[in-house]
């Protein structure tokens, strides 16, 4: 396990302890209890997430016994036979008018909340991560950016290098580039205040967009515009082209303007192809329709493939 992994889970399972436990070092009795209890309030990925912290932080402090014991837990909620209500998953914002964006960011200017407004530019504009908008450097047309995913061998896979044609665009991921660069608050501050703010803004609605929700519009305007998948997976910072699969829709992409592509001489070829055909069938053979030659009325054709 990578070290900056175990970090994360010490983290996780230290505000655990203290909120479910009331202990800094609890037992595994304790331990395992308060999962339990608490299972219904995560979903069932959340709940094994949480579970391999605690069992990675009780390894790391040389407690192999409350580690196995945490192991061994069944999620009370997915267990055969439950009666227990799944957390239902929070529905995803994967579409962003220009209207829409346009008007959050003079929302968050106007209100001086700079940090939101220009994370927003920066992924509205190159689909970057959160974790990715403070490593973004321009020079001149050329904008670089050190992917926030690394393989295990923490090869940086993801990273890339864009060009942005257009001046006014560029000197605005420029300008917000500079200042994410500086920004001292964390992620999490931002996209607290960004949904707070997004809540004042449009009181109506249920939904509301956040940073991904940009991602998910710039995966949907590069499925529109017709480029290859290792181009859209290198723009997007995927290391896989399977990846892009649950990035957008092309029909909600359709009509969007792109202002980027990837750096002459960019090596796609790194980009890996998937081992396995896509789940939803995409580049599946899965029959063969013959329509007989002498059949060249549109209607017949038609009758015969709505009787298939």
């Amino acid at each position: 396990m990578q070290t900056i992994t175990l970090k994360k889970y010490q983290t996780r399972a230290r505000n655990f302890y203290r909120k479910h436990c009331e202990s800094e070092a609890p037992d595994s009795a304790q331990i395992c209890a308060a999962l339990l209890a608490c299972a219904s309030d995560y979903r069932p990925n959340s709940f094994g997430t949480l579970k391999s912290a605690l069992l990675n932080d009780q390894k790391a402090r040389g407690n192999q016994q409350a580690a196995k014991a945490i192991k061994q837990l069944t999620n009370p909620v997915t267990a055969p036979g439950s009666t227990l209500t799944k957390k239902p998953k929070p529905k995803q914002v994967r579409s962003v008018s220009e209207d829409d964006y346009m008007t959050l960011v003079e929302h968050l200017s106007a209100y001086g909340f700079m940090d939101e407004a220009l994370s927003v530019v920066l992924a509205y504009h190159l689909g970057v991560r959160p974790c990715e908008m403070r490593t973004i450097t321009v020079t001149g047309n050329f904008v670089q950016i050190i992917g926030g995913k690394k393989s295990a061998p923490l090869d940086r896979g993801a990273d890339r290098t864009l060009v942005i044609d257009d001046s006014a665009v560029l000197a605005a991921v420029a300008d917000a580039a500079k200042w994410m660069r500086a920004c001292p608050r964390t992620n999490t501050a931002i996209r607290d205040r960004l949904r707070k703010e997004c809540r004042a803004l449009w009181p109506r609605r249920t939904q509301h967009p956040t940073l991904k929700s940009f991602r998910h519009q710039l995966g949907s305007n590069l499925k529109a515009s017709g480029e290859s998948d290792e181009a859209i997976a290198y723009m997007m910072g995927h290391q896989s082209i399977a990846s892009i699969s649950v990035y957008g829709n092309r029909r909600s992409g359709a009509g969007h303007k792109l202002y980027i592509r990837p750096a002459e001489g960019a090596d796609l070829s790194r980009v890996r192809q998937p081992t396995q055909p896509a789940i939803w069938g995409r580049e599946r053979v899965v029959g063969r329709i013959e329509v007989p030659s002498q059949l060249s009325n549109r209607g017949e054709i038609l009758q015969i493939l709505h009787a298939l």
